[in-house]
């Protein structure tokens, strides 16, 4: 831990778990024993905690940490080869990326680690089985059904290339077939003419609704999102420019200058997200001889007042954790989109 004023180091502990043997992380050379994420979690539903992950191809281990005058306590470990969970289906479960949020409306949020989630205390809540892969969406994705979901694409081909599911049980609503390594999926919702999100992914047909039937083509681009004109339906973010999703085309509403991109065909920002608190999201990118980064903000006025994204603790924490892996884009816990519900009011404060 780092003093964030300072930069003096405050402590340090032993990462949990340790390599061990390394082959037993599936294969001899360290990459499946080196896949590490990380991320920050409301676990009590107070204040954050600190989660530690290691592996995602076979054996996976996640801890929660608290920060707690001036000491690290692990708080709680949860681990694909314990007695509790062996045998039950985790292992093997994990994505490039983590999600955090309140999948079972407790308060206290979980942590959503690609085919599967670990509640609040530690403890495997469900699992699909459908096994590793590359991208993964968690938020209000269908706003007729109560709770939060999560469109994830596989990488395993004897399993559906992309799945929508309940956030809270794990229950598949609907899916693709399989069709090989399907490595990049997307899911909100960028056109008004369906309800609710929309999801599409590389080995996939189609734009498809919160109940899987193709609604459209597929956009210009499987990456990044953006809220980024007037109206509540995100808009597309790739490389170092942003489009517009249209039924026949897209439509291209900046093209960023002198800036590039980052992580080679994955294109993504240095960040997005609402930053500046309108609600509409920013762009960091770095200029292209990487000296310098810059912020790019709509310049679009619009007539929608909701509270800053940032004020919605899984839309903070989803920042919080766009620095581990492949980096996925942020969402909130409620539906931001066409025919959307006033949001609540946040209930957080500062102490």
């Amino acid at each position: 831990m780092f003093n964030g004023q300072t930069g003096a180091a405050m402590q340090t502990v032993d990462y949990v778990p340790a390599r061990g043997t390394v082959s037993s992380w599936g294969d001899g050379y360290g990459n499946r024993v080196d896949r590490f994420l990380a991320g920050t979690a409301y676990v009590d539903g107070q204040r954050p905690s600190l989660i530690e992950a290691r592996g995602y191809y076979t054996r996976t281990v996640i801890s929660a940490w608290d920060w707690r005058n001036g000491a690290f306590t692990r708080r709680w470990t949860f681990d694909t080869n314990s007695s509790t969970n062996y045998g039950r289906g985790y292992d093997g479960q994990g994505n490039h990326q983590l999600a955090v949020a309140d999948v079972d409306g407790d308060g206290r949020d979980e942590i959503v680690y690609g085919a599967m989630c670990v509640d609040d205390n530690g403890a495997g809540l469900w699992t699909t089985k459908n096994g590793h892969g590359d991208a993964m969406h968690v938020g209000d994705l269908d706003p007729s059904r109560p709770g939060l979901e999560e469109f994830k694409v596989d990488e395993d081909s004897s399993k559906p290339s992309s799945w929508f599911a309940d956030a809270r049980t794990g229950q598949v609503i609907w899916q693709t077939s399989p069709n090989g390594d399907n490595g990049r999926g997307v899911s909100d919702d960028v056109y008004a003419g369906s309800a609710g999100a929309e999801s599409w992914s590389a080995a996939a047909d189609g734009l498809r609704d919160t109940h899987g039937n193709v609604v459209g083509r597929k956009p210009s681009s499987t990456n990044f999102l953006v809220w980024w004109d007037a109206d509540p339906v995100r808009e597309l973010l790739d490389g170092t420019h942003i489009d517009k999703y249209g039924t026949s085309s897209d439509t291209r509403l900046l093209t960023g200058a002198g800036v590039a991109s980052d992580n080679g065909t994955k294109s993504t920002p240095a960040l997005s997200g609402d930053i500046l608190g309108d609600w509409r999201e920013e762009v960091v990118w770095r200029t292209s001889d990487g000296t310098a980064l810059r912020i790019y903000t709509t310049t679009a006025v619009t007539d929608r007042r909701i509270v800053t994204l940032m004020h919605d603790t899984q839309y903070r924490t989803a920042i919080a954790w766009q620095n581990t892996a492949y980096n996925q884009p942020p969402h909130p816990g409620f539906f931001i989109g066409n025919g959307m519900a006033e949001p609540a009011r946040p209930n957080v404060y500062t102490p």
